[in-house]
């Protein structure tokens, strides 16, 4: 059955345009400062990690139906109202994971979101609830309507609502929707997330390489399977709380990825990971909140993985 096209959405978006970068001095420097520093050079400063520019939000309403994604609705604006939009995206089915961007405030990918599931209608329920805590999009999306006379600047009769963009949050934002993830891509290289076998071949009876050096069974798979569909997209570490660009707190996906390798039976520096994260800002910085595990779009219970992998380095 095939929707009719005779209703609108309207997006709210959280724009951001970067202040252009001074050019460097033609020469001379300080004296005094740093060269290096163990914990970057000076291109990953507060500087660049918090950057500057304009901010606005700017609302587009177009045609739409309760199937379509947020993503075909930024394509629709970005092909036919403003070309000047950015936001990024790549296969476009929730497999890349390049699409994260907060919606009414919740960090999920753009291809996966529906209209249908994320517009809100006006409400006029207030935004802190009894005991003084911010109300959330989960919250408010299961409400009963407001009747349109008790609402202030109602939306036009055949509107599926209102739809709030912002960058991932706990990134630095770098054009509109598009955030800098490469902290957390910094933070995931720091693990070494590749298999570290000892290298040694296996032979047989007969002097033969042993084809099946590596041959699990399906227990030892299952420890980790889950754990290998992780697509760094950053949805749990922008729902986290206490990650902030991963200066104090290494992040819930760089956990989950030495963790898959932790998991790994093949796998032979299992203590040397476990040593590496177990700092103030490994698994010491995890609070258990668990907001990491709300949205994983692969189906990953963050929030249990990090329960897990803390209660193993803290036992190793």
């Amino acid at each position: 059955m095939v929707e009719a096209n005779n209703t609108t959405v309207t997006l709210q978006v959280h724009r951001f345009t970067p202040r252009p970068e001074r050019a460097e001095r033609a020469r001379g420097g300080s004296p005094f400062a740093k060269k290096s520093s163990p914990f970057g050079d000076g291109s990953d400063s507060a500087a660049r990690r918090r950057p500057r520019g304009k901010q606005w939000v700017q609302e587009y309403t177009i045609p739409a139906r309760p199937s379509d994604t947020v993503l075909d609705c930024l394509l629709t604006i970005k092909r036919t109202i403003d070309p000047t939009l950015a936001f990024r995206y790549s296969c476009g089915h929730g497999m890349c994971g390049s699409d994260a961007a907060a919606i009414n405030g919740t960090p999920t990918l753009l291809c996966t979101a529906t209209v249908r599931d994320w517009a809100k209608q006006p409400s006029t329920a207030p935004e802190v609830d009894d005991e003084g805590f911010r109300r959330t999009g989960d919250e408010t999306a299961n409400e009963p309507d407001v009747p349109a006379e008790n609402v202030e600047n109602n939306i036009p009769e055949g509107s599926l609502g209102v739809i709030e963009l912002a960058s991932l949050p706990g990134f630095p934002p770098q054009r509109d929707l598009i955030a800098d993830i490469d902290p957390m891509l910094n933070q995931i290289r720091k693990l070494t997330p590749y298999l570290q076998a000892d290298g040694v071949l296996a032979t047989t009876a007969e002097g033969k390489v042993d084809v099946f050096e590596y041959l699990q069974n399906p227990e030892q798979l299952a420890k980790y399977e889950t754990l290998s569909n992780c697509i760094a997209c950053g949805v749990c570490e922008g729902a986290c709380p206490v990650y902030a660009g991963g200066d104090a707190f290494v992040g819930p996906a760089a956990l989950i990825w030495a963790s898959r390798f932790i998991n790994d039976s093949r796998d032979t520096k299992a203590m040397d990971r476990m040593d590496a994260i177990d700092t103030a800002d490994g698994v010491a910085g995890c609070q258990s909140v668990r907001a990491c595990s709300r949205h994983c779009p692969r189906g990953i219970d963050v929030g249990e993985e990090m329960w897990q992998i803390v209660a193993k380095v803290r036992e190793r």
